[in-house]
This record gives C-alpha cells, sequence and structure tokens, in this order.
C-alpha cells in the first residue's frame, strides 16, 4: 500500500492484447511511454510507484503505471471540497494505436 495523494496521483493503464504470441514486446508501449521527455510538460516530475501486469483473458495483458506528479510533498488533500478535478492529457505522438 502507498501513501499517495489523490490530487498528486495519476494511474496509466496500457493495454497489450498480443502478449502470448510476443512476450518481449508486451512492455514495449510502456517503455516507450517512460523513456519520453516530459520537461515542458505537466508530467516534468513524474515518478513511477508502482507497475502491474495482468492477464486480460484473451492472451494479453494490461499493464498499470502508477505515478506521482511530485507536486505535493506532504500531507493529504482532498478534493472533494473544489468541486472539479484537473484533467491533464499527455499526447502520444504517433505511437497511439
Amino acid at each position: 500500500m502507498y501513501d499517495l495523494s489523490p490530487a498528486d496521483t495519476r494511474v496509466f493503464l496500457f493495454h497489450s492484447a498480443d502478449a502470448a504470441a510476443d512476450p518481449s514486446a508486451a512492455m514495449d508501449k510502456v517503455n516507450v511511454w517512460l523513456g519520453k521527455d516530459r520537461s515542458g510538460s505537466p508530467y516534468s516530475n513524474l515518478k513511477v510507484k508502482d507497475i502491474n501486469v495482468a492477464p486480460d483473458g484473451t492472451g494479453g495483458v494490461y499493464v498499470t503505471v502508477i505515478c506521482t506528479l511530485g507536486r505535493v510533498s506532504t500531507g493529504s488533500v482532498s478534493s472533494a471540497s473544489r468541486g472539479s478535478r484537473e484533467q491533464f492529457v499527455e499526447d502520444e505522438g504517433d505511437e497511439a494505436d
């Protein structure tokens, strides 16, 4: 279990439908995404806290990456009183399916 602030935490989901056919390529999308230059984006201080791999039931896998943005250093933040949440969409460029 991780002590993560909701305002500072992002969860990213990747799917590799053909992981059974090509196990070595199952993490390719994740590795390309992790290696991106984020210096000018809202994700510039992104820190990976956990990576989980789970079967999808049809020969593929889901990869979940839990990250912190590095904006909240201590304490907990409740977003219930704010009424809205920040939403950042990271451009996937040419790698998107």
